[in-house]
């Protein structure tokens, strides 16, 4: 039985659809990661699930028993949102310890679980101490103790790590991770970082537009997207997409663009349902770079920008009319000037339709 089940969600606000017909499920003990642009619907399926908003259409099944109809408060989630909202008049122990003070908890319990929650979060320094003393990554900490003390059956974060420098972030990536892994709680975490998503989740949801673009596990979503949208959002930089030319020659396919042409190969039978444009899918770390012709690297280009990042560096390359992306190493004979050779291998899933959108799959 899937821990949580989403069917054919739908929300309107006046002549704005937030969700649109959102479908997908969650295994018990899964970490799944939302992710999207701005105004994508990410934060109002999180609310919708925690029962915040009520959906216009579909069901939300929590092990099987249907919460559309069900108080937020015995839903058995929790639900940590982007902005911090500690009490301020408490101190870190009474704000982690909130959730236990309802009837029926008590007395050493409390403790005890108040005590181990802030041990893994590291936060035992400042339970005695008050919000207004506690550093960006304290407070944070603190509010993702509250939001776990309580065992539920459903851990839903919004953006918790959006408003932190990039030090905590990461240092709270890790954190989460080892949660999820001693815990096994199951998780629904909307970002729109593409590098949380892919560090942190069992699989991704990309959503855009209310939409579901596509699900997969992090490679999945990296190495095989669906459509020109999950291919410009996931990864960076993003996927080159170049304008191509697909005909047929001595039996075989070739294909042909600005400043290149190429043989396809055998890449299987979808390739002979293409349109003859498409779109050529590569991953900057796929382009082959060399300081000189070769049999590997057969077509010539301009370094346009260097951007050097420590141990390697993102070249922007002008071949023909279009400026493209590649990834080398440290060290790599090419500079950040003049003419550079490339050379690729097209992969039959990063073939684009265009006429559809979608890549050949």
């Amino acid at each position: 039985m899937s821990a949580l089940s989403i069917q054919g969600l739908t929300k309107r606000f006046d002549k704005v659809t937030a969700l649109a017909d959102v479908s997908f499920e969650v295994k018990p003990g899964e970490f799944i990661c939302v992710v999207g642009p701005t105004n994508a619907g990410k934060s109002t399926l999180l609310k919708t699930v925690a029962g915040l908003v009520r959906p216009d259409e579909g069901r939300i099944l929590a092990n099987g028993r249907d919460l559309v109809n069900t108080a937020p408060k015995d839903r058995g989630v929790s639900l940590l949102f982007q902005n911090i909202a500690l009490f301020p008049t408490m101190t870190g122990y009474e704000n982690i310890a909130f959730p236990l003070t309802a009837p029926g908890d008590g007395g050493p319990t409390i403790d005890q679980r108040v005590r181990e929650v802030a041990a893994l979060l590291k936060v035992g320094h400042v339970l005695n101490r008050y919000p207004r003393t506690f550093s960006g990554g304290e407070q944070q900490r603190v509010a993702i103790g509250r939001a776990i003390i309580k065992p539920t059956d459903l851990l839903l974060l919004d953006e918790p790590l959006s408003n932190l420098d990039a030090r905590i972030r990461i240092a709270l990536r890790i954190e989460f991770k080892k949660l999820h892994r001693e815990r096994r709680q199951t998780i629904l975490y909307v970002t729109h970082d593409q590098t949380e998503a892919m560090s942190l989740s069992d699989r991704i949801v990309v959503l855009n537009e209310g939409r579901i673009q596509q699900i997969g596990t992090p490679q999945e979503i990296y190495d095989r997207p669906a459509n020109l949208f999950v291919a410009r959002f996931i990864g960076t930089p993003p996927m080159n997409i170049l304008d191509a030319e697909v005909t047929s020659e001595g039996g075989g396919a070739v294909v042909t663009g600005t400043g290149f042409r190429l043989a396809l190969g055998d890449l299987g039978p979808g390739v002979t349902a293409l349109p003859r444009q498409i779109g050529l899918g590569l991953r900057a770390e796929d382009i082959r770079v060399a300081v000189a012709e070769s049999r590997d690297t057969p077509f010539p280009a301009e370094i346009v920008w260097a951007e050097h990042l420590g141990p390697k560096t993102i070249l922007d390359l002008r071949l023909g009319a279009k400026v493209l992306k590649a990834v080398i190493a440290d060290g790599h004979p090419v500079k950040g000037e003049g003419r550079a050779w490339l050379g690729f291998t097209p992969k039959p899933h990063h073939l684009l339709n265009r006429e559809t959108g979608l890549f050949l799959r």
